[in-house]
C-alpha cells in the first residue's frame, strides 16, 4: 500500500514538473497556454494535466485564468482553462564586481529585469572590506528598491576578476587590489543567505553573450575582455572550459610571448599610448593644425593627457586622426596574440570582443581581423558584443537563474511570499 502511495505522489511530481517545463519554455513573458495546448504539449490526459497544473498554482509557480486572450484555443469543444508561469514568483540577482565600479541586475524568473544599480568605485584602489560593505549596500538597496527583501531573492549570481574556486574564494590574477582570499559567497550571504555563486567574470561574460548576446548560435566560442586587463571565456561543444580549480582562462603565457602581459588590455594601453601623445604635442607649446597626427585626440582632451581616456581614442580614430592606427595597432598587440594561440588551440567558430570596449567594435575589428589573419590559419569569426558593459552581470543572472531552477523550481518547494507593492 505504502508502494502504491508512494509510486503515485513520484508520478504526480513528474507530471508537475513536465507541466512546468511546458510553461516555462512555451509561456515567455507570461502568455498562458490552454489546457488543450498543455495537453498536446505534453501528451498526457485532461484530468493529469489539469491535476498537475492546480498542484502548481498551490505552490504559487503558475497562475491560473479563464480569460481566453491569454491563451489561444485547440478548437476542442470543450471550454478551456488558461495557465502561465508566474515569473514574477521569484527573483534573481546577479552582481558583476570591478575594480571601478559595481552593477547589480534584479530579475524575474524569466530573466526579464525588474530593478538595476550601478556604483562607482571613486577610489579603485580602495581596500577589499570597504568595497564588499559598497557591492553589499547596493545589492540591498536594489532589491528593496523592487519592494522585495534579501531574504526573497533565491539566489544571487557574483561576477569578479581572477581565478575563482568552487567554495567562492578569489585564489589567483585578480585586477581587484586586496580580493585575493576574499571568499565573496561568505561574504554575500550575510545578505542572501546560502544560494550564493561566485564565477570568474570572463566565464559569466560568455555565458551572458550565449544567452542574451552574440553568440547564442555557436557552442566553440572565445569571449574577450579587454578593458584594465585581459581575460577570456573558453567555450567548446557548448560547455564552459574550466580546467583544474577553474584556471583554464589564464593568460599567463602572454609573457612568454615578447613580454606581453594581461595587463596589456586593449582599453588600457590605448590610453597609455594616447597619454604620451598628447603630453609630446603639448611640449611643443602650441595645437596641431587640423588633420596633422593626434590632432583631433588632442581636441577632444583640451590638450591636456590627464583627460586622455580611451573612448577618446576611439572617437579620434573614427574622426580620421592619422596617429590613431598605430595606437590601435600596438593596444591590440596582446589581445590578438591571445586569440591566435587560442584560436590554433581551441579552433572556435566565434570570438566576441566583450565587456564596455566593445561599444568601439567598428574601430577595433578590422585591425583586430587583420592581425588575426596574419597571426593564425584559421582565425574565428569576430564580434563586438551587443550586451557591451551589461555582458558580465547578465551571466551572473543567467547563473542565478540556472541555481534557481535547481533547488526551488525542479524540487517543486512552495515559491517564496512576496510583500505587496
Amino acid at each position: 500500500m505504502s508502494g502504491d502511495i508512494a509510486t503515485s505522489a513520484s508520478a504526480r511530481r513528474v507530471n508537475a514538473a513536465h507541466v512546468l517545463e511546458e510553461l516555462r519554455e512555451r509561456s515567455p513573458q507570461g502568455v498562458a497556454m490552454s489546457s488543450n495546448e498543455l495537453m498536446d504539449a505534453t501528451g498526457m490526459s485532461r484530468p493529469t494535466v489539469l491535476a498537475a497544473a492546480q498542484h502548481l498554482v498551490r505552490l504559487g509557480w503558475v497562475r491560473e485564468s479563464s480569460d481566453r486572450t491569454e491563451g489561444r484555443s485547440a478548437g476542442r469543444g470543450r471550454p478551456a482553462r488558461f495557465f502561465s508561469f508566474a515569473a514574477a514568483a521569484g527573483h534573481v540577482l546577479g552582481i558583476d564586481i570591478g575594480a571601478h565600479s559595481v552593477r547589480v541586475a534584479l530579475a524575474d524568473l524569466h530573466g526579464v529585469p525588474a530593478r538595476e544599480g550601478r556604483r562607482p568605485f571613486d577610489d579603485p584602489s580602495i581596500g577589499a572590506e570597504q568595497r564588499i560593505e559598497s557591492v553589499r549596500e547596493l545589492a540591498v538597496e536594489t532589491v528593496r528598491a523592487a519592494g522585495l527583501e534579501p531574504g526573497q531573492v533565491l539566489a544571487v549570481g557574483v561576477g569578479t576578476s581572477g581565478t575563482v574556486d568552487e567554495a567562492g574564494v578569489v585564489r589567483l590574477r585578480t585586477g581587484i587590489p586586496g580580493f585575493l582570499g576574499v571568499d565573496l559567497r561568505a561574504e554575500l550571504a550575510r545578505d542572501f543567505g546560502d544560494h550564493v555563486y561566485v564565477e570568474n567574470d570572463c566565464n559569466l561574460a560568455l555565458v551572458g553573450e550565449r544567452w542574451r548576446g552574440c553568440a547564442g548560435g555557436s557552442k566553440d566560442v572565445v569571449c574577450l575582455l579587454a578593458g584594465e586587463r585581459l581575460g577570456v571565456g573558453l567555450c567548446t561543444g557548448g560547455t564552459l572550459v574550466r580546467g583544474h580549480r577553474n584556471g583554464a582562462r589564464d593568460l599567463g603565457f602572454l609573457s612568454l610571448m615578447g613580454g606581453y602581459s594581461d595587463a596589456d588590455a586593449i582599453a588600457a594601453k590605448v590610453r597609455e599610448r594616447g597619454v604620451l601623445l598628447v603630453a609630446e604635442l603639448s611640449a611643443r607649446g602650441r595645437q596641431p593644425r587640423a588633420g596633422a597626427p593626434g590632432s583631433e585626440l588632442y581636441a577632444l582632451s583640451d590638450g591636456d593627457p590627464r583627460r586622455v581616456t580611451a573612448r577618446g581614442v576611439f572617437e579620434a580614430a573614427r574622426r580620421g586622426d592619422p596617429a590613431m592606427a598605430g595606437i590601435l595597432d600596438d593596444g591590440l598587440a596582446a589581445a590578438a596574440r591571445a586569440l591566435a594561440t587560442l584560436s590554433m588551440l581551441m579552433a572556435p567558430e566565434l570570438a566576441v570582443i566583450s565587456g564596455a570596449i566593445a561599444a568601439a567594435g567598428d574601430v577595433l575589428l578590422p585591425p583586430l581581423r587583420r592581425r588575426l589573419d596574419d597571426l593564425a590559419p584559421n582565425p574565428p569569426r569576430l564580434e563586438a558584443s551587443p550586451l557591451r558593459e551589461s555582458a558580465v552581470v547578465t551571466g551572473a543572472v543567467r547563473l542565478a537563474l540556472d541555481a534557481a531552477q535547481s533547488h526551488f523550481l525542479d524540487r517543486l518547494v512552495p515559491a517564496p511570499a512576496h510583500r505587496a507593492g
